[in-house]
């Protein structure tokens, strides 16, 4: 019943966080999500799920994504393709924000997603207030259930 149980409240909770963005705009994030709901209901005895890695993890990420974003602004592009600087940044993005996490004991695989999605993806102020209201809502439902769900891997 647990398997039944927690896999659909993962659901849940991931479907609430994914109502804030435009799936089509953001698959990049949007499947960070995914892989943090399998973390946190699948998982919600083990210290990865808890809320220094969920929402300490997903802040490095937005913290990496957003100030490397700015690197794809620079009129650099006119030396490199597009495509070629978004890789380069990209990359390099995801590097420090498992640097940062690791630095901080806040690692979560899924928000070097976020980094990178900030990266790639149209970046704005609210596409952050956004992510982080997401992880919040999925961290907060498994608190409120954590008494009855059990590590499901």
């Amino acid at each position: 019943m647990n398997y039944f149980g927690q896999t659909l409240l993962g659901g849940v909770a991931v479907s609430i966080a994914l109502m804030l963005f435009d799936v089509v705009r953001n698959p990049v994030i949007i499947a960070s999500f995914g892989a943090s709901g399998l973390v946190a209901f699948a998982m919600p005895e083990k210290k990865i799920s808890g809320p220094r890695y969920l929402i300490g993890g997903y802040a490095i990420g937005v913290l990496a994504g957003s100030l490397l974003h700015y690197l794809t602004t620079f009129p650099i592009h006119d030396y490199l393709t597009l495509k070629a600087l978004h890789l380069i940044v990209g990359a390099f993005t995801v590097a420090l924000a498992m640097f940062l996490m690791a630095v901080t004991n806040t690692e979560h695989a899924p928000a070097t997603s976020i980094a990178l999605g900030l990266v790639v993806n149209d970046w704005t102020p609210m596409i952050t207030v956004k992510i982080m209201a997401g992880i919040i809502i999925i961290s907060l439902l498994k608190a409120a259930f954590q008494r009855k769900m059990i590590d499901l891997v």
